[in-house]
């Protein structure tokens, strides 16, 4: 990622003068909500002395309202000049029941839709834009041919999917895409399969068959990958899996292993991952000047996991992007050098993120920074 020194400098001037919350406040994901809002809020702050920023920020709680068109109506008719939210995605996808939005509107999620929505723009933390950027990490490390190990249910094959498609349009081969079980805890027969271990061990039969003995023999790994990208929900099954895959690849020449953002957690023990590189947000593992000492003071005084450190940055990217958007010329926005990524627009209004990366070693993230501005490649 590159370090500009302030994070928006060419958007400071372009703030709405009222700004609506729409978050969950209350219920089952109050903890989400607050922690975007203490993200948003460490942002308004952070500009006071420049007297620059919104002048008002109003927060409505979703829980509070039917549905979510009714918390944008509200807010609206309460002199909203531009509205952040809602968090979850059914909440959006009710929003999208509008046709067109008077006040612009930055969602905080996601539709699985391509279509554009007059004034809504759409903004997630989405695992498809780290698969996307691990195929241009890949490429630019010049590793060409790989294998996918991912769990075996929709997140795991929609991230195959789109691993594999944006991979192969950069001339990236992929053997094999290997699917395994999520609530097992051995993942022998997945990875001795996919890593051709089972073939050898069955040619080693045949040969110990015909010769009618048996034969000093240590079953080889494929030769024909360079990599494997290695899909988990949490660092917990990571570590199983890569346990499982040091054990079948002892002995043989290493592999590179490439993984999202799902493997870390800041509290938790990590050495049972090292070599893994993986990406994740700026304001997770690489903390640059403009940021000062903001994602450290939030988990000071507000404790929790990696898990709520992105939505904090999240909340504090959302501020900047509505003062980016306010400044769309002729359906172009600049790209901003944000806390949970490098954001930019695409045409449907979906803000898109070129992702920090790190290497763990000794179970801590190292930062890789040999991606050299990659902006062409990454999408």
């Amino acid at each position: 990622m590159r370090d500009e020194g302030l994070s928006a400098p060419l958007f400071l001037k372009n703030f709405p003068r009222q700004v609506a919350l729409i978050l969950p406040m209350s219920g089952d994901f109050q903890r989400e909500g607050e922690s975007i809002l203490h993200g948003f809020l460490s942002a308004h702050y952070s500009l006071n002395q420049r007297n620059i920023g919104a002048s008002k920020i109003r927060i409505y709680d979703t829980q509070k309202f039917q549905t979510s068109e009714k918390a944008y109506d509200q807010a609206v008719n309460e002199g909203a000049d531009f509205v952040v939210g809602p968090l979850l995605q059914n909440s959006v996808k009710e929003l999208s029941n509008k046709i067109a939005f008077n006040i612009p509107i930055l969602t905080l999620n996601t539709l699985d839709v391509d279509d554009s929505l007059i004034g809504m723009y759409q903004f997630s933390l989405s695992s498809i834009d780290e698969a996307i950027s691990t195929s241009s990490k890949v490429i630019v490390d010049q590793n060409k041919v790989g294998l996918i190990l991912a769990p075996d249910n929709e997140w795991g094959r929609q991230l195959e999917a789109i691993y594999k498609s944006t991979f192969q349009s950069m001339d990236g081969v992929i053997v094999e895409s290997k699917f395994y079980d999520p609530t097992q805890k051995d993942f022998s027969s997945e990875l001795k399969s996919s890593l051709g271990i089972s073939l050898s061990e069955k040619r080693y039969d045949r040969l110990s068959a015909n010769l009618r003995e048996r034969i000093n023999y240590n079953p080889r790994r494929r030769q024909d990958i360079d990599f494997i990208f290695f899909v988990a929900a949490d660092s917990t099954t990571a570590k199983l899996l890569k346990s499982q895959l040091n054990y079948h690849l002892s002995g043989d020449k290493p592999l590179t292993i490439y993984s999202t953002s799902t493997i870390y957690s800041v509290n938790t023990n990590l050495d049972d991952l090292n070599g893994i590189i993986f990406t994740d947000a700026p304001w997770v593992i690489d903390q640059q000047t403009w940021l000062e000492n903001l994602p450290s003071l939030l988990r000071k005084y507000w404790p929790g996991d990696a898990i709520q450190s992105r939505q904090n940055a999240m909340g504090y990217d959302a501020y900047f992007l509505m003062a980016a958007i306010s400044s769309i010329r002729n359906n172009h926005m600049e790209e901003l050098n944000g806390a949970t990524g490098q954001l930019f627009m695409q045409e449907d209004g979906k803000i898109r993120r070129r992702l920090a990366w790190a290497q763990l070693i000794d179970g801590e993230p190292k930062i890789q920074r040999n991606l050299q501005e990659t902006g062409n490649l990454l999408y």
